[in-house]
């Protein structure tokens, strides 16, 4: 399962990337590294953001444990999500085939679905760490039925 995920972590995150590159390819590669590196590092700090926020209230272990796993499927998703998209839209913008305003609109209705999509993440990851903290909760139960005095061996 281990193996499995991370293959998925990893070809999640080269699509998103691919996915990117193939609207930016026309600009030089100093401009292609600083776009992706900074769009993907808002992404990571948004989902970071919004995963951090779902975990008040719950078992800080439990969080700190599935941190990781939810970052790294859930930063390429939005990327994939959104910022082709706005790739897209930006190098229309630089060869002014879109004026300003519109290029300004477009990535405001974006931002738009993003926070409605962040707030989305935010009820799901709060699910996952809830669910982890009840399968915990119900081995813990079961340890100490199979021991039968309570005491773990």
């Amino acid at each position: 399962m281990n193996t499995f995920l991370t293959i998925s972590t990893i070809l999640a995150n080269v699509i998103s990337l691919v996915a990117v590159y193939q609207f930016i390819k026309k600009l030089d590669k100093k401009q292609i590294v600083i776009f992706m590196a900074v769009s993907v590092g808002i992404m990571y700090i948004l989902v970071l953001a919004t995963y951090w926020i779902s975990g008040f209230g719950v078992n800080k272990e439990i969080h700190e444990a599935s941190k990781n796993l939810v970052l790294y499927l859930f930063v390429p998703v939005n990327v994939i999500l959104f910022v082709p998209y706005i790739a897209s839209r930006y190098m229309k913008l630089k060869e002014s085939e879109i004026k300003n305003s519109d290029f300004t609109k477009k990535i405001e209705v974006v931002v738009i679905l993003l926070i409605i999509v962040l707030v989305l993440e935010f009820f799901y990851f709060r699910s996952i760490q809830t669910n982890i903290a009840n399968i915990q909760e119900r081995t813990n139960t079961i340890e100490n039925a199979v021991n039968g005095d309570g005491s773990r061996k």
